[in-house]
């Protein structure tokens, strides 16, 4: 079954179930107030006439008074038999005795239903009231009590009016109520579509969609989240583009960084085979071949590091390392390739800093770091700066070359993007994979890097890695 039908189904059956019973309800209460009306005014009526000791002739009055309201006054004994308007004891009271020794204790009895003679050939259901009456010298009535009886004819009349009335409403609220679960439903209904419509849409490979949030129903909520996912599809299929832009960019880098070693060790190779070169240019050959040979070595190298470390492929073997050791030791393994840029190596660190994590891979983060510095430095100081904090340690590598700009920062973390193109053909970072290979690493130790830089000042790449668990 369609939603919507369902969405109606139930709305009908709770209305309806809701609008039966108030129905019920209404109808009963009613019926009853009717009674209890009619009743009571009996009552009032005949304690009138007992607390002002109306006489025969009195009675005569009323009666043709009351005469208009169908209303019948009658006199009986204490046991039940009539003596007004008539002694004919077929219009006896037909009482029981519970009733007629209430009334001889001098309590009203309420409305009662019987079968009343009116007069010899008229018979009608009557409802009856009966009030006692105490021994009257003025009217001339021994003690007993009188009745006051309506035909039941006219209370069941205005209890149909009452029902016809209630069914009336019923009607209309069953109407209005079919007619706003309809409208509700559709409306409902109408929320779900647009939802159909646009997972269709994304389903088809469109993913720039927008759809209706406003409410604060759980179909608002729902609609809520699905713009929010497919906000992220359309975030996705960009870095996507990106990742892919970046991809065939650095394929066709590793071509290039490839070709040229591999031009150059096939040209020497075979100089060497059909001894081309000169005796004293030999040595100098090979030396050229084996450096390009690590430098293809690295390039691969770079890569498969880079997918261990990301599928959580390595080990690291954690122990407290001194940190200005190791300061030292990066700066005397970097400075010579630092000379050649016409930088310096500077080295700052509390006595006791001592970092927690895997030696060989924090060198790594670290030798990626400066080698990015001096790569995008000039004839300027690098320093490595490092500091305890409360629970973790602080590494720094603040260079002042080209720096970022602000819309790159994002992009340096991932894999084949390069700040400066122009410079992808260097010896240092050919694959373009550095930083993210230390953002990984640094994951990896559960650490976190950040980077503050200013285009043209320079950059500061903020490590903290946190302290030895007890």
């Amino acid at each position: 079954m369609k939603y919507l039908w369902q969405q109606i189904t139930v709305f009908l059956i709770v209305l309806m179930t809701a609008l039966t019973l108030s129905a019920y309800q209404i109808t009963a209460y009613m019926e009853k107030r009717i009674y209890h009306d009619r009743e009571q005014q009996l009552l009032l009526y005949g304690e009138n006439i007992v607390d002002n000791q109306f006489s025969r002739n009195d009675l005569v009055i009323a009666s043709k008074l009351l005469s208009s309201e169908k209303i019948v006054i009658q006199v009986y004994l204490s046991d039940g038999r009539i003596i007004y308007p008539t002694y004919d004891q077929k219009y006896s009271s037909q009482l029981s005795e519970k009733d007629l020794k209430e009334i001889a204790e001098g309590g009203n009895v309420g409305l009662r239903f019987s079968q009343r003679f009116l007069d010899p050939d008229t018979q009608l259901q009557m409802a009856t009231v009966y009030i006692p009456l105490e021994e009257n010298q003025v009217a001339g009535f021994p003690k007993g009590f009188i009745s006051l009886g309506a035909p039941l004819e006219d209370l069941e009349e205005q209890v149909s009016a009452m029902q016809d009335q209630v069914g009336i409403a019923y009607l209309i609220a069953g109407l209005l109520g079919i007619l706003v679960s309809v409208v509700f439903a559709i409306y409902q209904t109408r929320k779900l579509k647009q939802l159909q419509k646009a997972s269709q849409e994304i389903a088809s490979g469109n993913y720039h969609v927008q759809v209706n949030t406003a409410g604060k129903d759980e179909f608002a909520d729902l609609a809520r989240d699905f713009q929010v996912m497919a906000d992220s599809l359309v975030e996705y299929q960009e870095e996507v583009k990106r990742q892919e832009g970046w991809r065939r960019q650095f394929m066709m880098d590793v071509a290039h960084e490839m070709r040229t070693p591999l031009t150059t060790m096939s040209g020497l190779l075979e100089g060497l085979k059909y001894d081309m070169i000169p005796e004293n240019q030999k040595e100098r050959s090979l030396e050229l071949v084996h450096s390009e040979t690590q430098r293809l070595t690295r390039l691969v190298n770079e890569n498969l590091d880079y997918e261990k470390i990301r599928n959580r492929q390595i080990v690291l073997k954690k122990t407290l390392i001194n940190g200005p050791e190791l300061f030292e030791h990066i700066r005397a393994q970097m400075q010579s390739k630092a000379e050649d840029k016409g930088d310096t190596i500077l080295v700052e660190a509390e006595e006791d800093l001592v970092i927690w994590a895997d030696y060989d891979r924090l060198i790594q983060i670290l030798i990626n770091l400066v080698t990015n510095a001096i790569q995008f430095s000039e004839d300027s100081e690098i320093l490595i700066k490092g500091r305890m904090l409360k629970e973790a340690c602080e590494i720094q590598v603040i260079d002042h070359g080209i720096g970022i700009d602000s819309d790159q920062v994002r992009s340096i973390w991932e894999r084949f993007y390069k700040v400066d193109v122009s410079r992808k053909n260097t010896k240092y970072g050919e694959s373009g994979i550095g930083l993210a290979v230390v953002q990984s690493l640094v994951d990896a130790h559960d650490g976190k890097i950040e980077v503050e830089s200013e285009l043209g000042k320079g950059s500061i790449f903020i490590i903290t890695l946190p302290k030895q668990s007890e």
